[in-house]
């Protein structure tokens, strides 16, 4: 039996990267395969000789991707500078925010799959084949974290419906095989080998067209040669292993020998070469470990674990499988765990060590949530069979013997014993079980009575600002059309009065220009109330004339919106309004920015909100319980059940919004 292969979620997500780097340093020799090493003081130099912005951003970009896998901190500084020097392309910022994507891969998969969606959003209006190819690369590491949260038919739909149409869209011959190649990885993964073969072979097809060789397609054959041991022909696997090794000798630091050496150990082991086998298995650990290649190292201990079982050193077997089952812990996918324990099951079961065999049976049957299956009732049966077969057995033989009989009949007790103590442990494991799914369905019950909790007091407070939004509208009205009227009249009447003197000339006009200074007072805080061309014109507009109003000398706004939607709900134009006035009083008021951005774009039913300013930041734990204005909008956001997402530094402040509107009728 096959492990789960954690190995597909980083071959997937390398993939990406080799071709990239490929198409900027093929290396003269005949074999044309990268140099690993020679890639970081390559990228330095073009990013310290580049005069265009393209370029320096290109090398900034691989740089993090290149560090991804070796060093986070690095990683996000490149990337990090990658995003402040795109800020002003749309095109150039969506492919940053794809390569800080591939940073957080590493350690934040959330986060990881907010940024492509969020490059692949950037990227979409652009028609190029650069655009297609990155949408693609995007989609295709988003399905990978979905591959790593055990989603591998989610994983599969996105490959062929998102990652492969936008290659061939692109006509990019090479990304179309790196696809075929994933869908071959996942098909594979779900043990439908014959099929997995088919893609692998599509892929081997266009990558031998091709002028490169490049590490990619040694993959390919290694996974080809995996997915022929598995369907029955180890024989058949051996050439698809003479290809792999001969394109990566050359590169001894190339991350695709750990899976070479498992796949070469598990074709000696199908033919019975078991010291070839375990040559192969140590080689691959010790190239892993020197990686820190976590997954490849579990799957070859897992290879040896089958070697040593088939030499029946049990002993050696259980060590290898108990290393795995220590590294598993830190993985989200359980059906390895489950299979290692019902491994260990078995192992001790051959080694003689039955009550061993037992207790790794019943945590097996814990994680489980078929834990009373037929499988866990077929051991039971047995065991009783067998004890049946022996008391038959024993009775027989001390027919003859009076000595014998009472043996037999102390064993019979023993066994006995044995078989009800196992029942009223899987009694007791049951039992424990519906406790614990009780327990469950009490704190989900718990979860339901807060959320509704919560959802009355929003709906309280949004009455509330409901409330507050039409007075607010109608002090804006009775000011501008009442009050300002007044006083437009009584500046009128002024006008008209003649001045007898120069003085008197004088005094007039002060009163005058005093008037209009209230008059304009008047207005701002009418607006400020209740904008009238949020009224009138609708939400885009009147953020352009918010944007208006504060920039002064001293301050920049740069404003953009895309797709915006006229006919959204007015309350809701209200709502989005207000938290992108408090967004920007903040910046101005308390971090002192003297430049701001502000982007707004809607996707159907879901509205985008960024704002990011240079000024001194905040802290962000403190504002939780203090900010007034900051839970106004927390509060606005929880009201459209969408998301908040706070960065600041001393060097500024990056706010995300996610709203759910609801589409107009």
């Amino acid at each position: 039996m096959e492990l789960l292969n954690h190995s597909l979620i980083n071959t997937i997500r390398k993939t990406g990267y080799c071709l990239v780097l490929l198409c900027l340093y093929v290396q003269a020799a005949a074999q044309h395969v990268v140099d690993d090493r020679k890639v970081p003081d390559s990228l330095q130099q073009v990013l310290k000789t580049s005069k265009t912005l393209k370029e320096k951003l290109d090398a900034l970009f691989l740089l993090s991707d290149y560090y991804s896998t070796r060093d986070t901190s690095k990683a996000l500084g490149y990337a990090r500078q990658g995003i402040e020097m795109s800020k002003r392309d749309e095109y150039l910022a969506g492919v940053a925010h794809f390569y800080l994507a591939g940073v957080y891969f590493e350690f934040d998969v959330d986060r990881s799959q907010q940024e492509y969606l969020y490059a692949e959003k950037l990227l979409r209006p652009f028609p190029q084949k650069e655009a297609l190819i990155y949408r693609s690369r995007a989609w295709n590491n988003y399905g990978a974290i979905e591959q790593r949260k055990d989603k591998p038919r989610e994983f599969l739909d996105i490959l062929i419906n998102k990652v492969l149409p936008l290659a061939q869209q692109a006509g990019d011959s090479t990304r179309m095989a790196l696809s075929y190649h994933n869908i071959g990885l996942v098909l594979l993964n779900l043990n439908e080998y014959p099929r997995s073969l088919q893609y692998f072979s599509r892929a081997i097809a266009i990558m031998e067209a091709g002028k490169e060789v490049y590490a990619d397609l040694a993959d390919t054959y290694v996974m080809s040669a995996r997915a022929t041991i598995l369907s029955g022909q180890p024989k058949q696997a051996f050439p698809f292993l003479q290809k792999a090794k001969k394109i990566l000798e050359p590169n001894p630091d190339s991350y695709f020998w750990p899976l070479y050496y498992s796949v070469e150990g598990a074709y000696y082991r199908n033919i019975h070469s078991y010291s070839l086998a375990h040559e192969s298995l140590e080689r691959g650990l010790t190239v892993a470990s020197q990686m820190s290649d976590v997954f490849e190292k579990r799957a070859l201990l897992y290879e040896q674990f089958n070697v040593f079982k088939e030499e029946k050193n049990y002993a050696a077997a259980k060590n290898m499988l108990l290393q795995g089952l220590e590294m598993e812990t830190s993985f989200p996918l359980s059906k390895n765990k489950k299979q290692l324990l019902f491994d260990l099951a078995e192992t001790e079961k051959l080694s003689g060590n039955t009550d061993a065999a037992y207790r790794y049976l019943m945590q097996y049957a814990v994680l489980s949530d078929s834990i009373y299956t037929q499988q866990t009732k077929n051991e039971i049966d047995a065991l009783e069979a067998r004890f049946r077969t022996a008391e038959k057995e024993k009775q027989i033989g001390n027919l003859e013997h009076e000595k014998k009989e009472r043996k037999f009949q102390i064993l019979l007790l023993l066994a006995v014993v044995a078989v009800l103590s196992l029942i009223a442990i899987i009694t007791i494991m049951r039992l424990q079980y519906r406790k614990k799914m009780a327990a469950r369905r009490e704190t989900a019950y718990q979860a339901e009575l807060e959320r509704k909790e919560k959802e009355k007091q929003l709906s309280n407070y949004m009455a509330l600002m409901e409330g507050q939004e039409q007075e607010r509208q109608r002090m804006a009205r009775d000011l501008h059309d009442g009050l300002g009227c007044e006083l437009a009249a009584i500046k009128l009447g002024l006008s008209g009065i003649p001045a007898e003197s120069a003085s008197q000339e004088l005094s007039l006009q002060q009163v005058t220009e005093k008037l209009d200074a209230s008059i304009r007072e008047l207005r701002l805080i009418s607006r400020n109330m209740m904008p009238e061309s949020l009224l009138t014109l609708g939400l885009k507009e009147a953020l352009n004339d918010l944007c208006s109003s504060v920039m002064t000398p001293q301050l920049r706004l740069v404003y953009n919106a895309y797709n915006i939607d006229p006919a959204l709900p007015q309350s809701s134009q209200i709502m989005i309004y207000r938290m992108i006035q408090e967004i920007i009083t903040n910046a101005v008021k308390h971090a002192n920015a003297s430049e701001i951005m502000l982007q707004c774009s809607q996707e159907e039913d879901r509205f985008f909100i960024t704002v990011e300013d240079n000024g001194k930041g905040f802290d962000i734990s403190s504002h939780h319980s203090k900010g007034i204005g900051l839970k106004n909008i927390r509060n606005r956001v929880d009201y459209f059940h969408g998301h908040l997402h706070i960065e600041s530094s001393s060097e500024g402040t990056i706010i995300n919004i996610e709203l759910h509107v609801a589409e107009p009728s």
